[in-house]
């Protein structure tokens, strides 16, 4: 949940501004492979490989940020492209292998806890608590619920458009670092392969907890909800015994249901208001 959960926090900025992106289950595996590189071959030591790692991340989200608000490109073309860049470039690194016997820092990030408290939790309900102060409390949160419900209004107002789409993107690519570290440190390894496809939980999660694809209406608490939502469905299938092929195609079903119900609330919010 907490991987899941990390990745909707950044995804939840994205989706605010009428963005998405696609590559963030891959930025993910490319920051994990890094952090596995130089701290497990390299032997860099653990905290400067977390930040390197983290700075990959962000940089990926800089890269999309400035193809989608400088270039014009649609989000949607660039991250899916991303999505295999990335990955791509993960399993170059490592020439398709997978590295295992994380240092301990890591694997304390993943696996250790504090008061019995999982690490992975905490993590998590702190980075939330910061994000969800930063949209309720500063000038980028409003100015990412402008854009979101108003684009061209936004940029008539005064405010740099461009500026503060990078600044998601770059939140985006920060948030999957974050999941990274989770993920590597609970599994053990890193690698190319990790997290495939769950940029598609982390959508799922973002759009359950209420947040509108159409930008300018959500909130980061419900991203949380609706990572617990997913995991739960997940578990759930897993104990069931449930075919990985049939939990494939619930997944979908559960994002085009969540999809069509954010439509019709879209709908009806819009005839409320002519009205």
């Amino acid at each position: 949940m907490a991987v899941v959960a990390l990745l909707g926090a950044g995804m939840t900025f994205v989706i605010l501004t009428s963005g998405i992106d696609l590559s963030i289950a891959a930025n993910l595996a490319l920051v994990g492979t890094t952090i596995g590189v130089l701290t497990v071959h390299v032997g860099v030591y653990p905290v400067l490989g977390i930040f390197i790692g983290l700075c990959v991340g962000s940089a990926v989200g800089v890269f999309n940020g400035v193809l989608v608000s400088k270039a014009g490109l649609p989000a949607l073309i660039v991250t899916l492209g991303g999505l295999t860049l990335w990955r791509g470039l993960a399993f170059q690194v490592t020439s398709g292998y997978d590295i295992s016997g994380m240092v301990p820092i890591i694997s304390f990030i993943g696996r250790g806890d504090i008061l019995k408290i999982p690490m992975p939790i905490i993590i998590m309900f702190v980075y939330y608590g910061i994000t969800s102060w930063v949209l309720k409390n500063t000038k980028l949160g409003r100015y990412v619920y402008a854009i979101g419900s108003n684009e061209e209004a936004a940029r008539r107002a005064g405010i740099n458009v461009s500026r503060y789409k990078i600044g998601v993107y770059i939140i985006g690519g920060f948030s999957a670092g974050l999941a990274a570290m989770v993920l590597i440190g609970r599994l053990d390894s890193s690698g190319g392969k990790i997290a495939t496809g769950w940029e598609l939980d982390a959508i799922a999660a973002v759009v359950l907890g209420g947040t509108s694809l159409l930008g300018g209406r959500g909130n980061i608490w419900g991203s949380l909800f609706g990572a617990l939502l997913m995991t739960m469905i997940r578990n759930g299938m897993n104990l069931l015994g449930i075919s990985p092929f049939i939990q494939m195609i619930t997944l979908g079903l559960v994002i085009i249901g969540a999809v069509w119900i954010d439509m019709i609330r879209v709908r009806g919010f819009k005839r409320s208001h002519r009205d």
